[in-house]
């Protein structure tokens, strides 16, 4: 078998076409979560020096920006890709970024090589979420017939899902809006809908948040999506997210 050799540059463009693919899905199935993160980002740029490191933590844009959490980080990125000079997204991403796995090796260094390795690692954690995603759909489906959600989410494919920490938010939003969409095309069409296993994305977000599951025994499964995508498009950080699940269980 020939060997298949794939050059920097091949690297490279498979990285920002990753990326750019990310942005483009975010952007077409949650708007305002892109326009809200986007003049948030103007305000910032708008406020600092991008030559005075000094000047980018002490504005209150930047304490707007933050607020917002690890659930913007694919945006962050996403302006790498736009620029892999601009270190104020280097900034930004690093000060958001809790996994140590998915940060530059020198947090301090100048110049675009902290930018090509933050767009190289979010190309890894995206193609590994990815796998990973798919996998625990697949469990889901296997075990659809069950209403319980210990059958769903006490699984290794979860705890893989777990262990990616909130920085994947922003891709199980997508999926969880997928299996929104394709359930209700299901139901419209007379039939019973597509299984509640792949629709407990919601136990996943909570415990990617909050740390631990929701503990409902009832749910109403549209209005809590409803939940999650408001909080996802238009909410800052832990405060904003449903919390213990009152407002929508049945």
């Amino acid at each position: 078998m020939d060997t298949v050799h794939v050059t920097d540059v091949e690297i490279k463009e498979n990285t920002i076409w990753s990326t750019n693919r990310l942005y483009l899905r975010l952007l077409e199935t949650f708007p305002k979560y892109v326009e809200d993160f986007q003049a948030k980002w103007n305000d910032w740029q708008q406020a600092i020096s991008a030559q005075d490191p000094s000047t980018w933590s002490s504005v209150p844009s930047f304490t707007a920006l933050t607020a917002l959490g690890p659930k913007i980080i694919p945006l962050v990125v996403y302006q790498l890709a736009l620029n892999e000079n601009d270190d104020t997204a280097v900034h930004l991403y690093t000060t958001l970024e809790t996994d140590p796995s998915y940060l530059p090796d020198d947090p301090e260094e100048v110049g675009s090589s902290r930018a090509l390795q933050i767009l190289n690692l979010s190309f890894d954690r995206n193609r590994a979420v990815r796998n990973a995603l798919a996998d625990w759909t697949e469990r889901c489906e296997r075990v659809s017939v069950h209403s319980t959600s210990t059958m769903y989410t006490e699984c290794a494919e979860y705890d893989t899902l777990l262990g990616f920490g909130p920085s994947i938010v922003p891709h199980v939003m997508l999926q969880y809006a997928h299996d929104v969409k394709v359930d209700r095309a299901v139901v419209a069409q007379g039939a019973h809908g597509i299984g509640c296993g792949v629709l407990f994305w919601y136990e996943l977000l909570h415990e990617l948040v909050f740390g631990r599951k929701t503990g409902m025994m009832t749910v109403v499964f549209p209005d809590v999506y409803k939940w999650w995508e408001t909080w996802f498009q238009e909410r800052p950080g832990v405060e904003g997210a449903p919390g213990g699940g009152d407002e929508v269980a049945a």
